[in-house]
């Protein structure tokens, strides 16, 4: 693109071509910082959240591990490894894992999970209380559109 730009120079092209083509550049180039620009925060805010997930790996923290194997943290060591469960609790299989081989915490430990709201029952609106219309003083419903042949 450069040389056919410093080409047309040579050729003497004129000014208006030569403006088109540095303005073409120049948004070329806005996108591509812009592109740049993106990615770099992307990729903070992923790594912040990333920082946060393994900040609150503790005991008991149940997680998915980049392998996709789920299980229970039941020891963190001081070398950044993870003895995790991912048996049952009556048949336990213990495995060890590098911290960063966690994928995803499923169940977090460190926060009680949320009690059910107790369910209150507001007291219906009481309406107003008429004399309750006795069966034979009901009055006959009859259709006009339908007769029914079974009613007789």
């Amino acid at each position: 693109m450069l040389f056919s730009l410093l080409a047309e120079e040579a050729a003497g092209t004129t000014a208006k071509n030569n403006n088109m083509q540095w303005i073409m550049i120049g948004i070329v180039g806005a996108l591509f910082v812009a592109m740049i620009v993106y990615t770099i925060f992307s990729s903070r805010k992923r790594k912040k959240q990333q920082d946060t997930m393994m900040n609150s790996i503790v005991v008991g923290t149940k997680i998915m591990t980049i392998g996709r194997m789920v299980g229970k943290i039941t020891q963190v060591n001081s070398d950044n490894t993870l003895i995790v469960n991912v048996g049952t609790e009556s048949n336990p299989t213990l495995i060890v894992i590098d911290r960063q081989a966690v994928g995803l915490v499923l169940e977090n430990a460190a926060a009680p999970a949320p009690a059910p709201a107790p369910a209150v029952e507001e007291p219906a609106p009481e309406l107003p209380q008429d004399e309750p219309v006795k069966a034979e003083e009901a009055p006959e419903e009859k259709s006009d559109l339908v007769d029914d042949p079974f009613k007789k």
